[in-house]
């Protein structure tokens, strides 16, 4: 049976077993498309709430079925933050069924999905919404199966070699990843348009040298290009589907309210909300959406409403995922399109763009304001969603469509819209009948033109821009910005950065904490520059900035702020003119700029700090455990540094003790911090004091977990050498060399580029001979150096980094100088090039430029390979090898391609980075 080929008769049932429900019509026929034709339609164009997220069940069976045709990574791309977590959620459904099957199918399917990969899971889940390198799971294993959901902002930043919160080595790894093996699902590409020519554009770059397996599928109820659409069909889907036919069919009507200006709308929408909720109307709703266009219009109504007594909840885009995450859990039961409708008073959930696409809420009122049709046509998307509010009531769901006239009237375009809001509301009161317009599904399909929302343009892609970007070691002086080519010509200043809320900013707690994306808060760059530099708040939008920029040129900051870089790497103070998008700025949790979880930079109340709660991440294997003692948890003072004159007990002891007391503390206790308390008894931990004042009554413990987790790899040498393996030098190459062929192999790709790797792998680290580096490992110890059997290629266990290695040099130079030493090390490569590239870019430099330095007291170091005598000086500053890198380099992309040789790249260090964190 486990060999039995998987058919497209088979996706009905894989289908039943993941959700319990039988597919529609249409996702069958899909599936059956995809499979016959061994490749998917360009566009997908369906209706709102009729399941186009089941595209990732689509895609994860006809990966199984058929993995020599359709690539590894599913990226579902969506320009919404709290789509991404739902879109999540469905694809994490699915990762759990294959992860536990119960079925026979599944288990054909989970079995197929795990020969994939040398080791790793069936279906790994990722969510990109802004993230450093440590949370960068789906970048770990190139030939895992992967579902990961993505902004444009984060996805295609990846993809232009410039990820934000990517550090500046990793890029390459991100961007070889992003651009092959890559099923790339654009989903509503109206909101996306510039990145979709951006997408279309790249390909044509590429050599045909190595098999890519990269696809792009448009999604939209309203998408760019009508180029092979696949569509419903009225017979074959909607007449043979009641469930199908009661969401399509669905009554919905609205009236048209006029206001002044955004200034009354708050006030405006809570007399709707009374109307609706009177004990007059004959079905009163139980759940009411109110969708704004402006973040401070979200925050004015949701305090509006909450002072009128309503039971309101504020959903934005702008905020951290935890809080966004705290509140889906406490809305989820009421929004639920499949939940209890018996409540006996109203919920009210307001919010802006980020549920108008992909979300599953349903509501049975919708109250929005005025905005392009094509986002309209979403929001009714979320009114009455299954279409069970008609069906038992037997009257349309009701909507209003409230019209400021600051903006429906007038002949500035809107910072958002254009002109497409006063277009759309021209339409709708050219439509509107007794107070009356009719606004299902199949209702709003023939509006003008002009009331769809701009369409941006993406610059033209060029050579010039590729052979800029691929440079990212060192990056180009002067080169194109990236943001122009993911947003459109028009918004340049639309990019985000994260920003963290910390009680202790100090570097050193910083490393120990480092943050996480859990507890990024995004904004344009122009709204932080402008809160951060005290100016007026900047109009924000969950599409883009909503109003001018504030020109912070030449402003100081009122406060501490840090710009985040990586682990092993100082945060850096930074000004507002100076930040740029993807960067993450840590801020005091007393600067305020929260309320109610959303972003408020007139807040001035302390903003609860996440960091913590942050390190736990998603997934029990990935965890990383940490606790900072410096604030009363509700079970007794937690140790401090000042106890230790008097303390009689060991300081661990009194820890353990504190630990346990905090595990057992169900009732008062959030569930996060139990699971930390857990997870540092049962793993270990280390205690690091830390103070802001070195004063010891000002100072505080941090505990951290003991074991160092894979996912910190991040390809820098003082992460991966110090791992405390005690790997010797030959078993570590030994190791690099067989998951680099393995990796090729599991991919595809030929054996000779398997040769190749294997051999790359056998020579990248030869550098670390020099006994300066041998001495970092043995912790400076000069009797521990005397005494190694062998060399090592990590740290021996316990011991502490003592940097004995000249600053600035890197061992993969020298590598790379002793593997040229002798011709017959090489006589076995397919591709010598590829080797010698792939031996000094291991750690991402050297694309183009190597870092060389004089060394201060040049070194001879020799090995022997496979009985081949290699040796090279240190001292590499008066050789060839700087200019024979570089000109390796662009040969090698001319060969490979752009983002061929970094996939390259990708499988080989990547493959080191396994061997560190899981010595074979």
């Amino acid at each position: 049976m486990r060999d039995e080929p998987l058919t497209a008769d088979d996706f009905s049932t894989f289908f039943q077993d993941v959700h319990k429900c039988a597919p529609f019509p249409w996702q069958n026929r899909l599936a059956k498309k995809v499979l016959e034709e061994g490749e998917w339609p360009t566009t997908i164009d369906l209706p709102t709430g009729t399941g186009k997220t089941a595209v990732l069940d689509i895609a994860v069976f006809t990966l199984a079925a058929s993995p020599t045709l359709f690539p590894r990574r599913i990226v579902f791309v969506i320009d919404r933050r709290i789509v991404v977590d739902q879109v999540c959620r469905r694809a994490r459904d699915i990762a759990d069924c294959l992860r536990a099957p119960q079925t026979p199918l599944l288990c054909r399917v989970r079995d197929r999905l795990l020969e994939l990969s040398d080791g790793g899971e069936a279906l790994g889940i990722a969510a990109l919404r802004g993230g450093i390198p440590i949370d960068n799971k789906w970048a770990r294993q190139p030939d895992q199966p992967w579902v990961v959901v993505s902004t444009v902002d984060q996805f295609g930043s990846r993809l232009l070699f410039r990820g934000y919160g990517v550090t500046r080595r990793m890029r390459p790894v991100h961007a070889g990843l992003a651009g092959n093996d890559c099923l790339v699902i654009l989903d509503e590409v109206h909101l996306s348009v510039p990145f979709a020519e951006t997408l279309k554009q790249i390909h044509t770059f590429e050599p045909e040298t190595l098999p890519r397996r990269f696809a792009v599928v448009e999604m939209s109820a309203t998408p760019s290009t009508k180029d092979r659409p696949f569509q419903l069909e009225p017979i074959d889907d909607i007449e043979v589907c009641e469930e199908l036919r009661r969401r399509v069919c669905a009554r919905k009507e609205a009236r048209l309210v006029r206001v002044q200006n955004h200034k009354v709308m708050p006030r405006k929408i809570v007399d709707e909300v009374r109307k609706m909720t009177s004990p007059k109307v004959a079905h009163r709703p139980t759940t009411i959406g109110v969708v704004v266009n402006r973040v401070r219009v979200a925050r004015e109504t949701y305090e509006a409403l909450g002072e009128a007594g309503y039971d309101v909840h504020l959903l934005t885009g702008r905020m951290r995922a935890l809080d966004r995450a705290k509140t889906l859990e406490t809305i989820a039961p009421v929004v639920d399109p499949d939940g209890d409708t018996t409540r006996d008073a109203a919920t009210i959930v307001v919010a802006t763009q980020a549920i108008e696409v992909g979300a599953d809420f349903s509501f049975d009122v919708l109250i929005t304001e005025c905005a392009a049709i094509d986002s309209l046509r979403q929001r009714f998307g979320r009114l009455d969603r299954r279409g069970k509010y008609y069906a038992r009531t037997g009257t349309p769901a009701q909507a209003v469509v409230v019209g400021p006239k600051s903006v429906v009237a007038s002949k500035k375009p809107d910072p958002i819209y254009g002109d497409a809001v006063r277009h759309t509301w021209d339409e709708l009161t050219r439509r509107e009948q007794d107070n009356c317009i009719d606004v299902g599904l199949q209702a709003l399909a023939d509006f003008p033109e002009e009331a769809r929302a701009p369409r941006d343009k993406a610059p033209v892609v060029m050579r010039t821009h590729m052979d800029a970007w691929v440079q990212t070691s060192p990056e180009p002086i002067v080169q194109p910005l990236i943001e122009q080519f993911l947003h459109g010509m028009e918004r340049t200043d639309s990019a985000d950065v994260s920003i963290v809320w910390r009680r202790d900013c100090t570097p050193g707690v910083l490393e120990l904490v480092p943050p996480r994306a859990s507890e990024f808060l995004q904004v344009p760059v122009g709204a932080a520059r402008a809160w951060l530099a005290g100016h007026p708040e900047v109009e924000v939008s969950d599409h883009g900035v909503a109003g001018d920029n504030v020109d912070a040129t030449d402003s100081e900051s009122n406060g501490a702020v840090y710009r985040w870089i990586a682990v092993g790497k100082p945060p850096e103070p930074v000004q507002p003119q100076d930040i740029r998008p993807g960067d993450i700025i840590v801020v005091p949790w007393n600067r305020g700029g929260v309320l109610a979880g959303t972003w408020d930079p007139a807040a001035g109340a302390t903003v609860d700090d996440l960091g913590d709660q942050a390190q736990l991440g998603g997934h029990a294997k990935l965890a990383r455990a940490v606790l900072r003692l410096d604030i009363d948890m509700g079970v007794g003072a937690p140790p401090r540094p000042s106890d230790e004159v008097e303390a009689v007990e060991p300081l661990r002891d009194r820890v353990e003790n504190w630990l346990a007391t905090l595990r057992t503390s169900q009732e008062t206790q959030p569930a996060w911090l139990l699971r930390t308390a857990g997870l540092l008894l049962d793993r270990g931990f280390e205690i690091t004091p830390v103070g802001t004042t070195g004063v010891p009554e000002d100072g505080y413990f941090v505990l951290t977990q003991r074991r160092v987790a894979d996912d910190l790899m991040d390809g820098y040498d003082e992460s991966s050498s110090q791992q405390g393996t005690g790997s010797t030098l030959s078993s570590h190459l030994d190791g690099v060399a067989r998951r680099a062929a393995s990796f090729v192999w599991h991919l595809g790709l030929s054996q000779e580029l398997a040769e190749d790797l294997h051999l790359a792998g056998r020579l990248h680290d030869l550098g670390k001979i020099d006994r300066r580096f041998q001495e970092q490992l043995v912790g400076g110890d000069p009797v521990a150096l005397e005494t190694l059997d062998q060399p090592l290629a990590k740290s021996r266990p316990g011991v502490k980094w003592v940097s004995r290695y000249p600053r600035g040099m890197r061992h993969e130079f020298v590598s790379l100088a002793m593997a040229e030493s002798n011709p017959n090390v090489l006589s076995g490569a397919h591709d010598a090039d590829l080797v010698l590239h792939l031996i000094g870019s291991h750690h991402g430099c050297g694309r183009p430029l190597p870092p060389i330095i004089d060394d201060p007291d040049p070194q001879d170091v020799e090995s022997t390979v496979d009985g081949h005598h290699v040796r090279a000086t240190t001292d590499l500053g008066d050789t060839r090898l700087a200019l024979d890198v570089a000109d390796r380099f662009w040969r090698l992309v001319e060969r490979y391609g752009y983002y061929g040789l970094a996939w390259l790249e990708a499988v080989m260090r990547l493959a080191d980075h396994r061997e560190s964190a899981e010595p074979s």
